[in-house]
């Protein structure tokens, strides 16, 4: 009988646990595209790592130069590089026939709200290097250059900092295929 209360404390203690756990909310980029990038070559998006900073889950908010929070309940619904290579393959649109491809590769170096005085940015930085598939991997690559992009964005919240980055994306998504476009 006193196992069988011990049991019944147990199960409590943890459906009591299971309630409290806060709601978390998941985010993503819009995948759609924008239609703002018409690239005159196919580009294929290879894996963007991240920096170490945006390895976490949770969205990320620099309150200043040397200061870095992260949204408690708000996170991404997949890690930050594979989110922002997909973005910028939905951008750079299907291989199109007859046309030279080349390979994006690289680093997202920023993917954060930044607080600034009298509200948010969004701001996205990616370090971008591109490629012939045909050239070996240890040759140097056709272009090597850091985009960056920012977003005034309507409150510091979670939604409003993601649809700021997805707008950042499409812009540097349509730099990108501009460059490209002249190698």
């Amino acid at each position: 009988m006193r196992a069988m209360s011990v049991v019944s404390v147990v199960v409590l203690c943890v459906l009591c646990a299971c309630a409290s756990a806060p709601k978390i909310d998941y985010y993503t980029l819009g995948m759609e595209s924008s239609g703002q990038t018409r690239p005159d070559v196919n580009l294929v998006v290879e894996r963007l790592r991240t920096t170490e900073a945006l390895a976490r889950s949770q969205i990320m908010i620099s309150a200043s130069a040397t200061q870095v929070e992260y949204y408690a309940r708000d996170q991404w619904a997949g890690s930050v590089g594979e989110t922002v290579q997909q973005k910028l393959a939905a951008e750079f649109g299907p291989p199109v026939e007859g046309r030279r491809t080349l390979t994006v590769s690289g680093t997202v170096l920023a993917c954060e709200q930044v607080d600034v005085a009298g509200g948010a940015e969004a701001r996205m930085k990616l370090g971008i290097v591109i490629r012939d598939p045909a050239k070996p991997r240890y040759e140097a690559p056709l272009l090597e250059k850091n985009y960056e992009a920012r977003r005034s964005v309507s409150e510091p919240s979670s939604a409003a900092v993601v649809k700021g980055l997805s707008q950042c994306a499409e812009r540097i998504a349509a730099e990108i295929a501009t460059d490209a476009s002249t190698l």
